[in-house]
């Protein structure tokens, strides 16, 4: 006997389940598969739900929300290739760590196999890139199969977070009609009851434990930093998460002396708890210099969480001759092969118990004293290289003014390639209290705009994206989402007519590539974006010069809804500047060594 209400009831059981388990938002994706799945959302009081036609874009937008909650957001899309699109964010999501659930809805097996429309496997479709994966299954309305699912549900949600964070799939085979039928047989009261039952008890709860360090491999760190005065510490890209770990990793770098180097994605860079200790933010640029890098070459490095993505770096850590120390629960950070311990336990724990076993008086050293005049030698050279360019804009310059221009508590968003290395060159941390948004797992262009109107749904203050104009146009459905903001967002696109990273490459001085061809990797547009901003209502502006810059910016920061500034320079002036600058930073680091 079939019952009318099975897969409404089945499906109200399971998306109440994932609530119960911590789920709060819900990204749908249009379709017609998954339609019990989308009104149990919709009817559920205590979930957020979100839509967004391109599933890609809705990928992206609900791991911008999780990097902001640490909690997983689930995406719910129809059958066939709806959800082959959120494959680049389940990439992501597994490289980053960041938790995010995936639920498909499937045709039923009797359709799979034989040429059905709109009909593919959908089994493991994220194959290794997904944490786990649940074959949820047809409805089934025995006791049992209820409980499994409310169970598998809390299964789900766990797995998501722990042991390391990423994507889960969920795939669930539904047969029509799709819509939900009357309850009018006893057999279909009782079904409702049951569910209301099993809601009712909640799903079960999942207790993590915490990864703690062996008191002896601490022991052990904390003899190397008494023994050595030449050690670092050095700050890649971050979850956000880590800004509560700032204050231990400031008495870290109190406590032993080292320089701590940070960039501009980890969380420890524009804040006040480290302004009384070392630090380094042009440690890339310093390391650049052939000089200074001998010069500086470590005795210890401690590493917290991520490798910095500074190019120099790699040379740097692979040339010490000493021990290489990784701090971090959530994988084995070692791009450089270089690491000789891995303390795979929660920074916190770590830091804390670390810390305790060092002398609680601050060491001075003229290690120390180099990694300060290096630091003060090269935002000399930023700062002149800056002055030079006069009322013109350039990359760099953008970027110290956005950053300088943040009010406190903002988000500050930057998209990969350029715009990330010059907020790690340019951008100072005298700025506010800032968190720093990046998609630095993959560290793809795609999907950027929508990941921060997805973080912008989850951040209460104002939200900055810095953005290339090439990763621009990859997410222009990114826009859509704007929609569903209700915080200030300030977009500036830095029109520089295409790729220009490559312009930085060896790439760009082979033989055999030459202007015509250099454009394959460049992949200059002629576009402006004033209509895009037209269609979606965004306010918008195109500057050429610092001054309109910093007028667009105190506009947008006092406006509501999204502002589009797009930021005109010269095409080839970031990679000028950067040989620019390496000659700056070269003879002010020669004329501090004279002094």
């Amino acid at each position: 006997m079939r019952l009318n209400n099975l897969q409404a009831e089945w499906a109200r059981l399971l998306i109440g389940s994932l609530a119960d388990a911590g789920v709060s938002d819900v990204v749908i994706s249009p379709g017609s598969r998954s339609t019990p799945l989308v009104l149990a959302a919709t009817a559920h009081p205590g979930l957020n739900c979100f839509n967004l036609i391109d599933e890609r874009s809705a990928a992206y937008f609900a791991l911008g929300q999780a990097r902001v909650t640490g909690r997983p957001s689930l995406l719910l899309a129809t059958s066939g290739t709806a959800g082959a699109n959120y494959f680049p964010a389940v990439v992501e999501a597994g490289v980053a760590h960041i938790p995010l659930l995936v639920l498909t809805a499937d045709r039923p097996v009797e359709l799979v196999h034989c040429g059905a429309n709109q009909t593919i496997d959908q089994l493991r479709l994220f194959g290794s890139h997904a944490r786990d994966f649940f074959d949820l299954g047809a409805p089934d309305p025995s006791p049992r199969a209820l409980r499994a699912i409310r169970r598998l549900a809390a299964q789900a949600v766990f797995a998501s977070r722990t042991p390391r964070a990423g994507a889960v799939h969920l795939n669930a085979r539904l047969a029509k009609p799709l819509e939900p039928g009357v309850a009018t047989s006893s057999e279909e009261q009782q079904l409702a009851a049951q569910v209301d039952e099993l809601l009712r008890r909640g799903a079960p709860r999942a207790h993590a434990p915490r990864r703690l360090p062996q008191a002896s491999d601490v022991a052990e760190l904390a003899k190397a930093c008494r023994s050595t005065e030449r050690g670092v510490i050095v700050c890649g890209p971050a979850p956000m998460a880590q800004a509560n770990h700032r204050s231990l990793i400031a008495e870290l770098g109190r406590r032993t002396g080292f320089p701590i180097l940070r960039e501009a994605a980890s969380q420890v860079r524009f804040c006040a708890e480290l302004d009384e200790v070392a630090t380094s933010d042009a440690f890339g640029t310093l390391l650049a210099d052939p000089e200074f890098r001998e010069r500086a070459k470590p005795a210890l490095v401690i590493q917290i969480g991520h490798g910095p993505t500074a190019g120099p770096w790699g040379s740097y850590v692979a040339a010490g001759e000493g021990a290489h120390w990784v701090l971090g629960p959530d994988g084995w950070h070692d791009a450089e092969s270089t690491a000789t311990h891995l303390l795979a336990a929660d920074l916190d724990v770590s830091l804390a118990l670390l810390t305790s076993r060092l002398p609680a008086s601050p060491r001075s050293s003229e290690w120390t004293a180099l990694w300060i005049s290096g630091e003060r030698a090269a935002q000399l050279a930023i700062d002149q290289e800056l002055d030079a360019a006069g009322p013109e804009l350039t990359e760099g310059g953008i970027a110290r003014q956005l950053v300088s221009k943040l009010p406190a508590g903002s988000l500050l968003a930057v998209g990969n390639s350029l715009p990330i290395r010059e907020v790690n060159t340019f951008g100072q941390s005298t700025a506010g209290d800032l968190r720093v948004w990046s998609q630095r797992g993959a560290s793809g262009i795609d999907g950027v705009v929508s990941g921060v109107f997805g973080a912008a749904t989850r951040w209460r203050h104002r939200v900055a994206l810095l953005i290339g104009d090439v990763s621009f146009l990859h997410d222009l459905s990114g826009l859509y989402a704007a929609r569903a903001v209700g915080v200030a967002v300030v977009i500036v696109v830095v029109q520089n007519q295409g790729g220009r990273i490559f312009e930085q490459l060896p790439v760009a001085q082979h033989p055999a590539v030459n202007d015509a061809t250099i454009e394959h990797w460049t992949t200059p547009h002629a576009l402006g974006f004033s209509h895009v901003a037209a269609m979606y209502g965004f306010d918008y502006q195109r500057v050429e010069r610092v001054e309109t810059l910093d007028q667009a910016l105190t506009k947008g920061f006092n406006a509501a809804g999204v502002t589009l500034i797009e930021a005109v320079v010269p095409p080839h002036g970031a990679a000028e500047q950067s040989r620019r600058l390496q000659e700056r930073v070269a003879k002010a680091l020669a004329e501090d060594v004279t002094e």
